[in-house]
């Protein structure tokens, strides 16, 4: 479904409320649409001193990126990104990425926050607009109504900003969670115990004994990425990790890897770790492998 975000405009628009005496559970206080181009454009949520917020930041277009504790995102176009604030995790623009469009809602409140650290728990970060189309509709019409003007007083934003996230608890509910990772356990072993070898999709969802859509759905869905994504990460980690422990030549290391043509391998090595093999292992893995 296109939502069309791209129409509105490129403003920022502070919600203040003089007159509010009430605290109220959920508000929006800053909504905005921007076309970010330069590397400045950092957001670090581990900072304690800040106040306590949430985030909702979809992705018009180009690409930005969220790394957590634990892991690293691309926010491609079509995805809605959720974070509460302060919490173990940065947002920005990559350097290798022209520019991140995208428009945003920054809201307050102890329901807000709390509905944003419930998803992220059973959810993650990163969401597909495609999976919640009533949260999505919803966020387009609200997003609309706060650059018109037309949301006058705190009890209207508060409303609007609560049915928010319900409607986003209301879509989610009912998926996965992460401890269902544990399902996967089996095929994860078999990827990683076969990378000398290509593994078809197909093979993937034959081992969960799906069909290959609902597979490449469900997969996505818990893992956070499709299964050719997640083959090409374990494939880049694993000829890392030779490459680092082990004195052998990037050919070497990236057939331990299971990726036989080198120039291929060199390629997408330096678009994730933005160096040459070699080189990164000069400057980061020197003292892994001297005599």
């Amino acid at each position: 479904m296109d939502y069309d975000f791209a129409g509105l405009p490129l403003v920022r628009v502070a919600s203040r409320y003089s007159s509010r005496k009430y605290p109220l559970h959920a508000l929006t206080v800053l909504s905005g649409h921007s076309r970010e181009t330069s590397i400045d454009y950092y957001n670090s949520g581990k900072r304690r001193d800040l106040s306590c917020y949430a985030v909702w930041q979809y992705t018009i277009s180009g690409r930005g990126r969220i790394d957590t504790a634990d892991r690293s995102r691309d926010l491609l176009p079509g995805s809605l990104m959720i974070a509460a604030v302060p919490e173990e995790h940065v947002y920005y623009l990559p350097g290798d990425s022209e520019y991140w469009e995208f428009v945003f809602l920054v809201m307050t409140g102890r329901d807000a926050i709390r509905t944003v650290k419930t998803v992220e728990n059973y959810r993650g970060n990163v969401l597909s607009a495609e999976e919640i189309p009533k949260t999505m509709e919803c966020y387009r019409g609200f997003l609309q109504d706060l650059f018109d003007q037309k949301v006058t007083t705190p009890f209207d934003n508060s409303s609007r900003s609560y049915g928010l996230c319900m409607r986003l608890m209301e879509e989610t509910e009912n998926t996965w969670n992460p401890r269902e990772k544990q399902s996967f356990g089996e095929l994860l072993s078999l990827l990683q115990n076969n990378l000398y070898r290509d593994i078809a999709v197909e093979e993937m969802a034959a081992a969960m004994r799906l069909s290959r859509s609902h597979f490449t759905r469900l997969f996505t869905s818990v893992m956070g990425q499709s299964p050719r994504k997640y083959l090409e990460e374990l494939r880049l980690k694993t000829a890392l990790d030779v490459l680092c422990s082990e004195n052998l030549p990037v050919k070497e290391a990236a057939a331990r890897a299971g990726i036989y043509d080198v120039n291929y391998f060199c390629r997408i090595f330096k678009k994730r770790y933005g160096l040459p093999p070699g080189k990164y292992r000069e400057l980061n893995c020197y003292e892994s492998y001297l005599p």
